[in-house]
């Protein structure tokens, strides 16, 4: 029974959800004039509230409500909790999204209010991921307030420590039954106050206020309050005054994922996920190549916007997506690749580029290790028209790669003169760039990269229709067991094989579906790229990619923010059955259920052997089922589709028509949780290519920013973001997936990396 119960007043509110932001905004605006009003008539009152983006809305729109909020934060009635640009998705985003929610928010709540916010609050998200105390720790917040997951999905303590696999860790709140409680009679409300006294702790929370789309107070839920509060010690406190109350107290210790809650909601509206997963890669390319970090203040809050937990996991409607969420993609990807153009031309300005003839390209690796890159730029295979196409790349110093030409987006060519895809395997040293003119050169013809691999790729791969009517979030999804319908291998033909690559298209249809995979494998490179063009009409289903492994005791693990998930291991050591007709035995194949994945999921054997990746940025969804890894592609489901409500079919479903998506196959010995994420970082981070003419230096050219001295050669560490500040300082983030270890500096010093940690690096400009 509990002694004392710390009312905790907030009003939950999503920007976008089932409206559009602009309704979003209003409802926010109009829910703090509403908290305020009733705060000044009940002085008793205090109020916790989150989310620096819609602050940021308040201050830039009606400045007499932020000075009013700002006035009851002087006076300690209103809190500011979370500390983030918004309520993230916090079980499908990757590492530096999650970061920079902390980055970003606390960075606007010192500036605006002077408040260090040390309270985690992300009341709705679908799950946490393993690693998210590390990434709250590292923006100093060491409690967290979540409802999900709810206990029937996992049972936890309603107040714990969460820790993660490097030793970090928060105070962890789970709130007992909603953030929100709106259109209920006294008698249900009296009952809820009884239920939450009756719980094992001491001390109590119970969150009060309307939410969803705001609201703030109910005047008659304060009525009821006061009531019982004749029957129990009930105060209004903030989240802070709590856990000042129970910080003494020991409490257990809870590690790993705190999920699964909404298994749909990591393969919903593809479309979201390859637009923010592309808006990141363009900002992280652009800040690496020196792009001030506050030239990319806006195009990052936009993105960490649309890193909401309603619109990421794609459950919000139709119309905002296309009205609202795409567009603002559309102007981060537009603003982080213009920036990074600039830095390119710059570069080349600056460079003595004579020695190109017929012109050439230049070839930067942003990253900090060396990388093999595959590189292809649309461009003309003859473009002086010597009757020849280029066939080498060759330097200043003369030495020579080969060059292929692959068949380009169109059939056909500016003035009809040949044209296609430049394409070349270029190996770069740690931030290396490589300028290389394109050339003709009469040598013996090398030998064609053969398509055995992509052969062999195919007896292993198949395309798996399941029936899906579990609705947008998948209430009632915990995993996906027999397909109804399995694609049809039509044909195959070799689009091109040479000196650098090679590429099998494959042709598959489903009743009216089509699936084209373009399997392309480099003879100098283990991995093979799988390009997929869907165009699917089969609603309500969902869309699995299998790869048969044959592995009989193996591990089956994913990648999450700032950590990995080993799902089962050792899982699959053949159970005996008998099969009545042969006689024969078989092992019965292991089954998860649908799990997140962030960039990578693998299967690797218990006793060494070869073992099996797949990468992708915007791929999220996975099993393990029927002998095969599968990754989830599509899910044509309704937009907002929440059972048990009646659907409505006048949206469509979403993902119906052509998808377009790019994976990766990795088949290595070795794989690990440790060595998996390097690897697929080496795989999903491209080098940057830019066609450059035949000039000498420019002398006027504009100063180009030498790039970040800090070199990451350990295969455990991935360099998650390097960010040139605006004193010109180098801010580099680091996570080491391994054992201890130490990272070499640029003043010949080294730094150590704890285990399984997240590092963040200042390197002085002067060192730089």
């Amino acid at each position: 029974m509990a002694e004392k119960l710390f009312v905790i007043s907030n009003s939950h509110l999503d920007p976008v959800w089932i409206w559009r932001r602009r309704a979003g905004r209003t409802a926010w605006i109009n829910t703090m004039h509403s908290v305020v009003r009733t705060m000044a008539r009940h002085p008793e009152m205090k109020f916790s509230c989150s989310s620096s983006a819609q602050y940021r809305w308040i201050e830039e729109n009606e400045p007499g409500l932020f000075r009013a909020i700002a006035r009851l934060i002087e006076e300690g009635r209103w809190e500011i909790v979370g500390g983030w640009e918004v309520q993230s998705d916090a079980i499908i985003a990757r590492t530096e999204p999650l970061l920079r929610q902390g980055m970003v928010g606390k960075e606007y709540f010192r500036k605006k209010f002077g408040v260090d916010v040390k309270i985690g609050y992300c009341v709705d998200s679908f799950g946490h991921s393993a690693g998210l105390p590390k990434l709250l720790n590292a923006n100093g917040i060491h409690a967290y307030v979540a409802y999900r997951p709810m206990e029937h999905l996992l049972k936890l303590p309603l107040l714990f420590d969460w820790k993660a696999d490097d030793g970090s860790q928060v105070r962890f709140i789970r709130i007992l039954d909603t953030y929100n409680l709106g259109n209920v009679d006294e008698a249900f409300y009296m009952d809820r106050i009884d239920q939450h006294m009756a719980t094992e702790l001491k001390y109590q929370t119970m969150f009060f206020g309307v939410g969803d789309h705001g609201g703030g107070i109910y005047e008659k839920h304060l009525e009821w309050l006061r009531k019982a509060s004749g029957k129990y010690d009930i105060v209004f406190a903030t989240l802070q005054e709590y856990l000042d109350a129970v910080q003494d107290q020991k409490l257990p210790t809870v590690t790993g994922e705190l999920g699964n809650v909404f298994r749909g909601c990591y393969t919903a509206c593809h479309e979201v996920k390859r637009e923010v997963a592309c808006g990141l890669d363009r900002l992280l390319a652009a800040e690496k190549l020196g792009v001030p970090a506050e030239k990319l203040q806006e195009p990052w809050k936009e993105l960490l916007f649309n890193h909401f937990h309603d619109i990421l996991p794609g459950t919000s409607i139709m119309e905002a997506y296309r009205q609202d969420v795409f567009p603002g993609l559309g102007s981060v990807i537009h603003q982080a690749s213009t920036l990074t153009d600039q830095a390119l031309c710059r570069r080349a300005a600056a460079l003595d580029t004579s020695f190109m003839k017929e012109g050439g390209l230049l070839v930067r690796n942003t990253e900090g290790h060396r990388v093999q890159a595959f590189i292809s730029v649309t461009g003309f295979a003859d473009p002086n028209e010597n009757g020849v196409p280029f066939n080498t790349l060759t330097d200043e110093a003369g030495n020579a790669i080969p060059l292929q030409i692959l068949p380009p987006p169109t059939t056909f060519g500016p003035a009809v003169v040949p044209w296609g895809d430049l394409s070349a395997v270029v190996d770069l040293p740690p931030h290396g760039e490589k300028l290389l003119a394109l050339e003709y050169q009469n040598t013996p013809d090398l030998p064609c990269t053969g398509v055995e691999r992509q052969e062999k790729l195919l007896q292993k791969l198949s395309f798996q229709k399941f029936y899906d009517d579990h609705g947008t979030w998948g209430f009632t999804l915990t995993k996906y067991l027999h397909s109804d319908a399995r694609a049809v291998l039509r044909k195959t033909e070799i689009l091109t094989d040479g000196p650098v690559c090679s590429i099998l298209r494959a042709f598959y249809t489903l009743n009216d579906s089509e699936i084209q995979a373009d399997l392309l494998a480099c003879k100098d490179l283990p991995e093979i790229r799988i390009s997929l063009r869907i165009l699917w009409k089969e609603s309500h289903s969902c869309l699995k990619m299998a790869y048969d492994h044959s592995l009989t005791e193996f591990s089956f693990a994913t990648g999450t923010a700032a950590n990995s998930v080993v799902r089962f291991a050792d899982y699959r050591k053949p159970a005996l059955c008998v099969s009545g007709k042969t006689g024969l035995t078989f092992g019965v194949p292991a089954m998860s259920d649908e799990v997140p994945m962030t960039d990578w999921c693998a299967v690797f054997p218990e006793k060494g052997g070869a073992g099996t990746a797949f990468f992708a940025r915007d791929v999220h969804g996975c099993d393990h089922g029927e002998g095969g890894l599968r990754l989830t592609l599509l899910r044509a489901i309704p937009y907002a589709d929440h059972h048990p409500f009646p659907r409505n079919e006048q949206t469509g479903c979403m993902d119906l028509g052509n998808t377009f998506m790019e994976l990766f196959l990795y088949e290595a010995d070795g794989l690990s949780v440790e060595t998996l994420p390097k690897l697929a970082q080496k795989c999903l981070t491209k080098a940057e290519v830019l066609e450059v003419t035949c000039h000498e230096a420019d002398p006027a050219a504009f100063a180009t920013v030498p790039p970040c001295p800090v070199v990451n050669e350990l295969p455990h560490v991935v360099t998650e973001a390097m960010r040139r500040l605006d004193n010109g300082n180098w801010e580099v983030h680091l996570m080491n997936h391994g054992s201890q270890t130490l990272l070499p500096l640029p003043d010949g010093s080294t730094k150590e990396l704890p285990a399984h940690a997240l590092t963040i690096l200042q390197i002085p400009a002067e060192k730089a």
